[in-house]
């Protein structure tokens, strides 16, 4: 035995080690030159890599933890958990067009071309926070699943971890982790998805022990559980998820990726994959009641099931996939907020016109700190569904200022300003009541306040976009023409964009224009901003910046067609149990 562990398992896993470090450390430093190649993999690669890098960076483990563990608890309805970013699904689709041809690394300078630096500034700083959430908690949901089978303790499992991811992110960031990714992704897709099953289903007593446990029990089939998961934690997980989803910083890195639009979308048709496999695991959060019921912590399932069902080597591949999600997600999350901190925050504020090799450096040591960061935060958060509730409620409001600059051309300064203020004031507030009427500290605070605190915080910041855009200084007309010429110049046009004078990272970096300052051309900004106005959808004059897409004819029938699925999924699985386990 090795750590608890069959040497055979135990090899399995050190083999997945030095794959992933060897592709990590050695291929992806070797091919990361540039900031580019650090923060968004070069923004070379086609639909088919994308796909898998987008899955594989999506799936971090802690959705098979959380959903299954809620599923024990309260049957189908636990599926919330991520089905909450269904309805974000499509609006990814429909911003990997804007996003990806924003041409800069980081949503903050992508904000900044719309808004200005201080504001982007701002959001870094709270996009850098939940980059450092959501990495703790792929952290812990990994850890709680592995100290189950070996003798490492909790915090053991997520210091191994976080030293393991740091060396490769340090090495080439964003370039390493997608090419371990469509390693990893492969692992997530076939080994963490599907090998368990037909060994859990057996234990479990096979179909008629599923189908008498369902007579028993027919609420288990239920999308809604009144106690557990009521319709409004459903509404106020969906409300965050499609107001703020759009802000969440990996979201523009992901797309970002991508060589042009059309393998862009594949941030919502992968997206739109995990929440098909995010039902499966529900299903096992089911299965796992049937065959281990009194658990005293759900979210702990996993790993109790895996070691007492999965016969050897099986069970090293099952450790392995788990590693692959965790690690996957957790390089892909520390680049981002490596970007927001970094790439921004001290490129652009605090120590600007630095050489391009000092900045590499100072992202590879934030990246390596962010993880370090989101080790420690385990430490006090122990719960997956805690850190689930506080990075979304903080997501709830701050995607709002992103849709109203991208579609309204009155969006101003003051409106990102006051919507912002009016969240987060609102979210505080919310939070503290419940602080002080029930006597609890912030984090605990979040769960009795969840509901509250997003429909209340995404309203406030609603109207506060609004009235401050109405009543502020308006965007400088100029600025605002640069910005929407940027959004609507297809990828591989850019040579409009150097015909107007614009200067934006990935252009310097493939050598269509040199390093030097961006000199605009204003008349030549008017004439293109007049050209693409034609196509708005609403008349040339108009203040909806919302166009069509001549040249992406796939574009919009793409997005009805995720739409559809989408609610295709819910209502279809609706059905289907109903067909096979009540009526």
């Amino acid at each position: 035995m090795i750590f608890g562990l069959h040497w055979i398992d135990a090899s399995i896993i050190g083999l997945y080690f030095i794959i992933t470090l060897y592709i990590g450390v050695y291929k992806g430093g070797k091919k990361t030159k540039s900031l580019g190649d650090f923060f968004v993999a070069g923004g070379k690669w086609g639909a088919v890599v994308s796909f898998i890098f987008i899955f594989a960076s999506a799936i971090a483990g802690n959705e098979a933890v959380v959903v299954g563990g809620q599923a024990y608890e309260s049957g189908l309805s636990g599926v919330w958990y991520w089905w909450s970013f269904l309805f974000a699904t499509p609006i990814y689709y429909l911003f990997s067009t804007y996003f990806r041809r924003g041409r800069v690394y980081n949503v903050s300078e992508f904000l900044q071309m719309r808004y200005d630096k201080n504001v982007s500034a701002f959001y870094a700083v709270i996009a850098g926070i939940i980059c450092v959430l959501f990495i703790g908690m792929f952290l812990l949901a990994i850890a709680k699943i592995i100290t189950s089978m070996t003798s490492f303790s909790v915090m053991q499992c997520v210091w191994i971890i976080a030293i393991i991811v740091s060396a490769y992110v340090f090495s080439g960031g964003m370039m390493s982790t997608l090419l371990t990714d469509i390693f990893q992704g492969l692992l997530v897709l076939f080994i963490l998805c599907f090998i368990m099953l037909p060994f859990l289903m057996d234990r479990a007593g096979g179909w008629a022990a599923l189908m008498e446990y369902s007579q028993q029990k027919p609420e288990i089939w239920n999308l809604i559980d009144k106690e557990k998961m009521s319709l409004w934690t459903i509404l106020a997980l969906n409300l965050s998820a499609i107001a703020g989803g759009i802000a969440a910083p990996w979201i523009y890195n992901w797309i970002s990726v991508s060589k042009n639009e059309k393998a862009a979308t594949q941030c919502g048709w992968g997206h739109l994959w995990k929440r098909i496999i995010t039902l499966l695991f529900a299903f096992y959060g089911i299965l796992f009641a049937i065959y281990k019921p009194g658990l005293q912590d759900p979210e702990a399932s996993w790993g109790i099931v895996m070691q007492e069902i999965l016969p050897i080597g099986v069970l090293g591949l099952m450790i392995v996939s788990f590693f692959a999600a965790a690690m996957s997600s957790a390089g892909t999350f520390a680049t981002t907020s490596s970007a927001m901190f970094s790439n921004y925050l001290y490129r652009k504020i605090i120590s600007p016109f630095k050489s391009d090799k000092h900045y590499l450096t100072v992202g590879r040591v934030v990246a390596v700190l962010s993880i370090l960061l989101a080790a420690v935060s385990t430490a006090f958060i122990g719960s997956i569904k805690e850190y689930v509730k506080l990075s979304l409620t903080l997501l709830s409001f701050i995607g709002i200022p992103i849709y109203f600059g991208v579609f309204w051309k009155k969006a101003n300064i003051t409106g990102m300003w006051t919507s912002l203020s009016a969240g987060i004031g609102v979210y505080v507030t919310v939070i503290t009541i419940t602080m002080v009427r029930q006597n609890l500290n912030f984090v605990e605070a979040i769960n009795p306040s969840f509901e509250n605190a997003v429909f209340l915080s995404t309203t406030a910041s609603l109207l506060g976009m609004i009235a401050g855009s109405l009543f502020g200084k308006a965007t400088d007309a100029l600025k605002l023409k640069r910005f929407h010429i940027i959004i609507n110049t297809p990828v591989g046009d850019e040579k409009r964009l150097v015909e107007a004078g614009i200067s934006l990272p990935s252009m310097v970096d493939s050598g269509l224009i040199g390093p030097e300052k961006e000199s605009l051309k204003p008349e030549v900004v008017e004439k293109l901003y007049d050209e693409d106005s034609q196509d708005k959808f609403f008349g040339a004059s108009s203040n909806f910046e919302l166009r069509r897409e001549r040249t992406l004819p796939w574009y919009y029938p793409g997005f009805f067609k995720i739409i559809l699925a989408s609610v295709s999924l819910i209502v279809g699985t609706w059905l289907v149990v109903r067909i096979i386990f009540i009526w």
